[in-house]
């Protein structure tokens, strides 16, 4: 009997190991929040939804409850035991992360252009302000062209005003968006038309024109982006 009590030890003491091992091979406990009294939020998505996630130890995990933290640029998921850890981006390939629908409905379903899920990766420290491991949203990816965008959200403190007797903090919702070409030289544009063609090689301009002429592409959608560069990088020499 007391063998058996001592070998039962044994396997729940490896089980907890597993598990222990596990959280910090590919994460860390989630922190509690800091930024009670802050308006505004920390957050791409203040609402939890779903991620498909690419890991270089674990494969793929589908359907993973998350949270982006776009101050910190840190991936809030729910593991396998039900604990909310921020992921470690050491072993992320990439992630897919879907928009929740509430948003999509709220702005006008697929009419206004928005993507259901947004691609996400690291790898772009050669853009200023980025860091090797920031997840930065890859809207298209190609050899000629990419455009990737930065989200973040900047904690700052107004100044004092008649409707603020006291200046608290806030997080402001910030938004960059960058055009990089076959030699990694970078170019902040808007996702407007003009910005856009503007930024391209002159000996491209008049192939992008007539491909958002022949598509009736309107550049300031998500979804006409990435048709626009698909068609510009399979076309353009």
């Amino acid at each position: 009997m007391r063998k058996f009590l001592i070998a039962i030890g044994i396997l729940i003491a490896q089980t907890s190991f597993a598990q222990i091992s596990n959280v910090h091979m590919n994460g860390a406990p989630a922190r509690l929040s800091g930024y009670s009294g802050v308006d505004g939020s920390p957050y791409l998505f203040e609402d939890w939804s779903r991620a498909d996630i690419g890991t270089t130890n674990a494969g793929l995990k589908e359907n993973v409850a998350y949270r982006f933290n776009i101050h910190e640029n840190e991936l809030e998921v729910i593991n396998e035991a039900g604990n909310t850890i921020i992921l470690n981006k050491n072993y992320l390939e990439y992630v897919m992360l879907e928009r929740p629908s509430l948003i999509i409905a709220t702005s006008g379903g697929s009419a206004s252009g928005l993507l259901t899920k947004l691609l996400f990766k690291k790898g772009f420290e050669f853009i200023r302000g980025v860091n090797p491991n920031d997840l930065v949203n890859v809207l298209a990816e190609g050899k000629k062209y990419s455009l990737v965008r930065r989200f973040y959200s900047d904690l700052v403190t107004p100044p004092k005003n008649s409707y603020a007797p006291t200046a608290g903090k806030m997080f402001v919702f910030e938004e960059s968006i960058y055009l990089i070409d076959e030699n990694e030289e970078v170019t902040s544009v808007k996702a407007r038309t003009n910005s856009i063609l503007k930024a391209l090689h002159e000996s491209d301009q008049e192939l992008a024109k007539s491909i958002i002429k022949e598509n009736k592409l309107s550049l300031d959608r998500e979804d006409h982006l990435v048709i626009f560069f698909q068609k510009l990088n399979e076309t353009s020499k």
